[in-house]
C-alpha cells in the first residue's frame, strides 16, 4: 500500500482552513434558524422559486467540496484533487450566480423594461469574461496561474488559492456598484412617494444585499492582494455564504412584512411585484 504523505502547512494554510470550516458552520446555522420562516416546498414551480431553491441549497454542496478541501491533510501518490477543485469552483460560481438572478428580478420588478433586462444580463457576462481572461495574464503578482511558488503541492492537493481571482471580485464589486446606482436612481426618481412598510423592506433590503456584497468583494480583494499566498484561500466560502443568505433573507423578509400587514400570500414571487404610480403591492403568487 502506497505510503501518505503529510501536506504542507504553514499559519496561512491553517488560519484558511479554519475560516472556510467556520463559514461552512455559519451556513448550517442560518439555515436552521430561518427554516421556520421557509415554507416553499410544497407549493408549484416557478422561475424565482427554482433560482430561490438553488442559492438556498447548492451552497451546502458547494463550500461542502471546500469544507472537505480543508480538512485534508495527506496525499496518497498517484492522487490528483484537480477536478474535485474545478468542480468546487463551478459549484461557487452557479450559486454566486443564482443569489445575483434573485437580485435582477428586483430590479427589473421594479422598472419593466426589456432593455434594461438585457443590461441586467449582458453586463455581468462582460465583466466576468473580461475578469477570466485577465486572471490569466501576468497583470497579477504572484499568481498561481501565471507565476510559480516555492511551495510543495502534490497532486493539487492543498488548500491553496491564486491572486489570478482578484479581476473576478473586481469585476462583482463593479457590478454591484452600478446595480446599487441603478435601484437608487429607481427609488428615488420613479417612485419618490414609496413609504409602506412593503416598499421600504423591498428597496431597503435590496440596497443593503448590494452594499455588503460591495464590503465583501472589497475585503476579498483585499486579502487576496496583501497578505502571503498562502493565506488568499481565506477568501473560497465567504462569498458564497454572504450571497446565500443575503439573497434568502430578502424573500423572507418581504414574507414577513406582508404578513404584518395582513396580507394573507405565500412566499412573495418577486418578479411579480407591481408598481404603479403611486402604489406598490405584491400579487398573490404561490413559488
Amino acid at each position: 500500500m502506497s505510503q501518505a504523505t503529510a501536506l504542507y502547512v504553514d499559519a496561512g494554510l491553517q488560519g484558511s482552513k479554519y475560516f472556510n470550516v467556520g463559514t461552512f458552520a455559519v451556513l448550517i446555522f442560518d439555515y436552521f434558524i430561518t427554516l421556520e420562516a421557509e415554507w416553499v416546498w410544497h407549493h408549484k414551480w416557478t422561475f424565482v422559486r427554482f433560482i430561490f431553491t438553488v442559492s438556498r441549497y447548492l451552497p451546502f454542496f458547494g463550500v461542502g467540496m471546500t469544507f472537505v478541501g480543508a480538512l485534508r491533510t495527506q496525499y496518497y501518490p498517484g492522487e490528483s484533487c484537480a477536478k474535485f477543485g474545478q468542480a468546487s469552483n463551478v459549484l461557487h460560481i452557479i450559486c454566486i450566480l443564482a443569489a445575483e438572478g434573485l437580485l435582477i428580478t428586483r430590479i427589473y420588478a421594479s422598472w419593466r423594461s426589456k432593455r434594461l433586462l438585457t443590461f441586467l444580463l449582458v453586463f455581468p457576462v462582460v465583466c466576468f469574461v473580461a475578469s477570466y481572461l485577465i486572471s490569466d495574464t501576468p497583470l497579477v503578482f504572484n499568481s498561481t496561474n501565471t507565476t510559480s511558488i516555492n511551495i510543495p503541492d502534490p497532486g493539487e492537493c492543498l488548500f491553496l488559492g491564486g491572486r489570478n481571482n482578484v479581476y473576478e471580485y473586481a469585476a462583482l464589486l463593479l457590478y454591484e456598484l452600478v446595480l446599487l446606482c441603478l435601484m437608487l436612481y429607481i427609488r428615488f426618481s420613479k417612485y419618490p412617494n414609496v413609504v409602506g412598510q412593503l416598499q421600504e423592506t423591498f428597496f431597503n433590503d435590496s440596497v443593503r444585499y448590494m452594499i455588503y456584497i460591495m464590503i465583501a468583494s472589497s475585503f476579498s480583494i483585499i486579502l487576496t492582494m496583501a497578505p502571503p499566498v498562502t493565506w488568499v484561500s481565506i477568501t473560497d466560502s465567504p462569498q458564497v455564504v454572504i450571497h446565500s443568505v443575503l439573497a434568502s433573507r430578502i424573500l423572507f423578509n418581504l414574507r414577513a412584512s406582508e404578513g404584518r400587514l395582513r396580507i394573507h400570500t405565500t412566499l412573495a414571487d418577486t418578479s411579480e411585484i407591481q408598481f404603479e404610480e403611486d402604489r406598490f403591492s405584491t400579487v398573490v403568487h404561490d413559488i
